[in-house]
């Protein structure tokens, strides 16, 4: 009896592991995907399970994208627990968005990079002084990050990433990616976005770029 109730219980966990979508001989199961990635940097390491990609600008002669990799989903305002990067991309014009985006790069570069840990949020940007670790733009050196929009066996769209980082005293940020992405658009409809993911929202995430915040403040 116990091992009857015990291969039962297994055949209704791997039906919640899967779900379905129609075909033209009926219905196929399509399992899950959970998005997996870590970071690691000064010795700890967190992992990543969200990523937030916008096309925030059309200027100079391409388009600027920020990228947000973080532990849990950032709260538009209040705490966040665990890490947050953050980074400000540009993507030159005839250029694909899938590549690597490096500090030193003209047609694909990294121009804005954030770091914390457990930061509180106000309207999606970190407070300055909140975290129990925060790394700005001035203290990195340089770095890559690697960006490919990909989409699965059943057609979903998803993201692939892989950076590194360093700080100006030689340490290491780095880390990878991989499973869902929400993409925000609001830059203009007609823009050379290649991302081939539907934007879930076109309502602006921020009201300038993170580098002239951090100015204006």
């Amino acid at each position: 009896m116990k091992k009857i109730i015990f291969l039962m219980m297994l055949a209704i966990a791997s039906l919640s592991l899967t779900s379905c979508v129609n075909d033209d001989d009926g219905y196929i199961e399509v399992p899950d995907i959970i998005n997996t990635g870590q970071v690691t940097y000064l010795g700890k390491t967190f992992p990543l399970r969200n990523a937030v990609i916008t096309d925030s600008e059309l200027a100079d002669g391409g388009i600027y994208y920020t990228v947000e990799l973080s532990q849990n989903v950032v709260p538009q305002y209040g705490k966040l627990n665990g890490s947050y990067l953050f980074l400000e991309i540009f993507q030159k014009n005839g250029l694909l968005f899938n590549g690597t985006y490096d500090t030193s790069n003209s047609g694909r570069r990294i121009s804005y990079i954030e770091y914390f840990e457990n930061p509180t949020m106000d309207n999606y940007v970190p407070i300055t002084g909140s975290g129990s670790l925060e790394v700005y733009n001035n203290q990195f050196q340089s770095g890559n990050i690697y960006l490919e929009n990909y989409f699965d066996y059943y057609n979903r769209s998803l993201l692939n990433s892989r950076f590194s980082l360093r700080d100006i005293s030689g340490n290491a940020l780095y880390g990878d990616f991989n499973g869902f992405f929400d993409y925000y658009s609001f830059s203009n409809k007609s823009s050379k976005s290649s991302i081939s993911s539907k934007a879930t929202n076109t309502t602006k995430r921020f009201s300038t770029s993170r580098s002239e915040m951090r100015k204006q403040k």
